[in-house]
């Protein structure tokens, strides 16, 4: 059924006093996911500077960087989990076309994001 503005249903509209708070919900774990990312930042950091301190080449598997990288890699996999999360339960309270393709794509890129690392962080591993 088709409603003002594109929405084609709300659930949010039949939550009633529900609906603020799952909306803060969404906030709150896209907060989360930006926790995730700034706690793998600095711990890359931290195996960044120890690994400049060690003075080793770059390519050396035990490498403090390459260990870095295995852990912001998945610091960044698991923010873009929670992320596809918030996406998830925003598009169920506001389900517009709008936001089913905005969510389509998100989840698209976030896929490839994914695999990406994943793939990197494999051949990190077994090196």
């Amino acid at each position: 059924m088709q409603l003002d503005e594109g929405v084609v249903f709300s659930l949010s509209d039949h939550l009633g006093r529900l609906a603020g708070p799952l909306e803060w919900l969404v906030v709150l774990i896209e907060l989360f996911a930006i926790a995730i990312l700034i706690l793998g930042v600095v711990r890359f950091l931290g195996w960044f500077l120890s690994g400049e301190v060690l003075r080793r080449a770059a390519h050396d598997p035990g490498h403090q960087l390459n260990r870095g990288r295995l852990a912001l890699g998945r610091h960044i996999l698991s923010a873009l989990e929670v992320l596809i999360v918030a996406d998830l339960i925003r598009t169920v309270l506001h389900l517009t076309f709008d936001n089913i393709l905005l969510l389509g794509g998100l989840v698209l890129i976030r896929s490839f994001i994914s695999v990406s690392l994943e793939y990197e962080m494999r051949a990190l591993e077994t090196e």
